[in-house]
């Protein structure tokens, strides 16, 4: 139709580095949280957090008991570990409380319901 022919097919691989798995274990068992900030894609981010033990176990995140195991959003926010926020859901929930004074009580709680979580993955976010 175009005269077009695939002359070639690549893959990227773009493993964590060395030993970051261990890194996160001592962290996490030195009482720190470690949160991931990054600019993959939701499910890349998701998967790099589990291969570096920032996610102990898929089956608890958020989304994927939303959307694949089809839980009411409510039991999925009680029952989860962890949760991938998008990085465009936290630009929109931060416009909407742009005009709330600063010492509103409920500026940002958004913010702190997320990382109350003890496994939190921000993906797909930008600088600003």
């Amino acid at each position: 139709m175009f005269g077009l022919t695939l002359v070639g097919l690549i893959s990227l691989n773009d493993p964590p580095r060395v030993r970051v798995d261990a890194s996160v274990l001592t962290c996490k068992q030195a009482g720190v949280k470690v949160i991931m900030v990054t600019g993959d894609q939701p499910p890349t981010a998701g998967a790099i957090a589990h291969k570096v033990n920032i996610i102990s176990d898929p089956t608890k995140e958020y989304n994927y008991m939303v959307e694949e195991l089809k839980m009411d959003k409510k039991k999925a926010w009680e029952e989860c570990r962890a949760i991938v926020i998008h990085g465009d859901l936290l630009a929109e929930k931060h416009a909407e409380q742009a005009d709330l004074d600063d010492n509103d009580p409920e500026k940002g709680r958004f913010l702190m319901d997320w990382i109350s979580k003890p496994e939190v993955v921000f993906a797909r976010t930008t600088p600003s």
